[in-house]
C-alpha cells in the first residue's frame, strides 16, 4: 500500500548562543491512509519538533518529507512558504494539547472556519453531524470558555477533521484531560482518522493511548536516529 506520509532521514538542530542542540537524527517513517502511528519518547525527545516538521511549521537540516495525494506526490521540503501554507490549510489537520481555539468564536464557527478558508462550504452538513457525533450537538452556540477540556478537546478534533485532511497531525491531544475522558477523546480522534482513510500522527506520554495506535514509534532523547 501506498503510503500517504514518507519521511526519510530527517534531521534538525537548534541553535540557542553558543549552544547547539540535535533533537532529530536519521528519522524515517511511511504512514498509509487509515493508520495510526504514535510517537512516544521522554520530553525534549523531539516529538513536537516532528509533528512541526511533518506540518511544514519548520524546515528540517536535511532529508525528505513527502504527501502522496490524489493528484500526486508533493514534497514538502521543496515548498515554498506560502505553497507550505496552502497546503497545510488544505491538506494538514492539527490537533493540540491546548485546543488553540478561537475564543470569541463559537464551536460551530470554529470548526466551519476551515471550510470558509478552502470553499469547502459543501461539507458544512458532514462537519456538523461530527460536531453531532462527538456528543456537541447542544454546545454549538457555546463559546470555548464555556466548554471542559474534553469538550473544547471534541471541537478540536472535529475542526481538525472538517476539510477531510490527508494528514493529521496531533501533538499530546489528552494531556490535559482526565485518565477516562482522554481514552474517550483518543478512540474519537482515531475513529474520525479511519472514517475518514487518513494517516494520523499522534505525540503521546501514555502507554494507554499509545496502545490504540497501529504502530508506536518511539524518540530516544540520545537522538539515536529512529525508525518504526
Amino acid at each position: 500500500m501506498t503510503p500517504i506520509l514518507s519521511v526519510r532521514s530527517l534531521a534538525k538542530t537548534f541553535v540557542d548562543g553558543e549552544h547547539t542542540r540535535q533533537v532529530l537524527q536519521d528519522v524515517s517513517l511511511d504512514v498509509a491512509a487509515g493508520e495510526v502511528l504514535a510517537l512516544m519518547g521522554p520530553s525534549g525527545s523531539g516529538k513536537s519538533t516532528l509533528l512541526n516538521l511533518l506540518a511544514g511549521l519548520l524546515r528540517p537540516d536535511s532529508g525528505s518529507i513527502a504527501l502522496t495525494l490524489t493528484e500526486g506526490p508533493v514534497l514538502l521540503t521543496g515548498l515554498s512558504d506560502r505553497e507550505l501554507t496552502r497546503l497545510r490549510r488544505r491538506r494538514i489537520g492539527y490537533v493540540f494539547q491546548f485546543f488553540n481555539l478561537i475564543p470569541t468564536l463559537t464551536v460551530r464557527e470554529n470548526v466551519l472556519l476551515p471550510l470558509e478558508l478552502n470553499g469547502l462550504g459543501h461539507l458544512e452538513a458532514e462537519a456538523l453531524q461530527r460536531l453531532s457525533a462527538l456528543g456537541l450537538d447542544d454546545r454549538l452556540d457555546d463559546f470555548p470558555a464555556h466548554l471542559s477540556g474534553g469538550e473544547r478537546q471534541r471541537t478540536a478534533i472535529a475542526r481538525a477533521m472538517a476539510h477531510r485532511p490527508d494528514l493529521v497531525l496531533a501533538d499530546e491531544p489528552t494531556g490535559n484531560l482526565d485518565g477516562r475522558t482522554a481514552e474517550q477523546v483518543a478512540r474519537m480522534l482515531i475513529g474520525e482518522v479511519k472514517t475518514l482513510s487518513s494517516a494520523l500522527v499522534m505525540a503521546t506520554h501514555s502507554d494507554t493511548i499509545a496502545s490504540q495506535a497501529d504502530r508506536v514509534l518511539r524518540l530516544d532523547e540520545r537522538v539515536d536516529g529512529a525508525r518504526p
